[in-house]
């Protein structure tokens, strides 16, 4: 088992190695049709059960909800279920890389609009009804305070290397798992992307000598890597 001062120490020159290759990489690790299916569900169905079963309205009032069904929808797609973009850099020692959640613009102004509004009617509540006021919205205005903020962020991973790993590969898709063969913790594990499935054989190319001895497995689903020897042996063990 690698202690703690080592990987530390690991996390340090992983960074500080040359790069040996780079690519980026834009899309999420839930598939498409998934995140249109839930942005559209969730609120098709809150609107559907509000004109089914709620008061009967003008058309005035279907239309300013649908408006609201469409704006929920685009919020979910793009906050809760947003593309990121990655830019990888595989060094000797370890991949690092950077994610950035690719939120419009647009919607980072909305929410920090949303988030003053919620202190402005935070303080008229105080200013009417007093200290109670904040019984009940004090957790509204602590969150309303955390969005005014709310901006993009650059966040850093890596994926150390073993001496002895293995590479699952996905049939028909861009996405490679690396994983050690040992037990050696969560950072010598990571999920990696291709631009393209002839990319992924150059990356798979520039791989394989970095990972010391490893084994290339190709697999028709993700969860099929848990089949292999290495899981069988390790649930035994538990």
């Amino acid at each position: 088992m690698t202690s703690k001062e080592e990987i530390a120490e690991l996390d340090q020159q992983v960074y500080q190695e040359p790069v040996l290759f780079e690519w980026e990489y834009i899309g999420s690790d839930i598939k498409g049709w998934l995140r249109l299916l839930i942005a559209i569900g969730i609120p098709g169905t809150l609107f559907g059960s509000i004109v089914l079963f709620g008061a009967r309205g003008t058309i005035g009032a279907y239309v300013g909800l649908s408006v609201m069904t469409l704006l929920f929808i685009l919020m979910v797609r793009y906050l809760f279920f947003p593309d990121s973009h990655y830019h990888y850099k595989l060094t000797k020692l370890g991949i690092h890389y950077t994610q950035e959640d690719l939120i419009p613009e647009i919607a980072y102004t909305l929410v920090r609009g949303f988030a003053w509004v919620g202190i402005a009617v935070c303080l008229i509540a105080l200013f009417f009804i007093g200290p109670l006021a904040f019984v009940g919205a004090g957790a509204f205005a602590l969150m309303a305070f955390g969005m005014t903020n709310f901006k993009s962020t650059i966040n850093q991973h890596r994926i150390l290397f073993s001496d002895t790993n293995m590479l699952f590969s996905l049939n028909n898709d861009v996405l490679l798992d690396i994983i050690p063969q040992k037990k050696l913790g969560l950072a010598f594990v990571g999920t990696i992307y291709a631009t393209s499935l002839s990319q992924k054989q150059t990356l798979i190319a520039e791989l394989v000598p970095q990972l010391g001895e490893v084994e290339v497995i190709d697999i028709k689903r993700r969860n099929d890597k848990y089949k292999h020897p290495v899981y069988i042996a390790a649930r035994s063990e538990q």
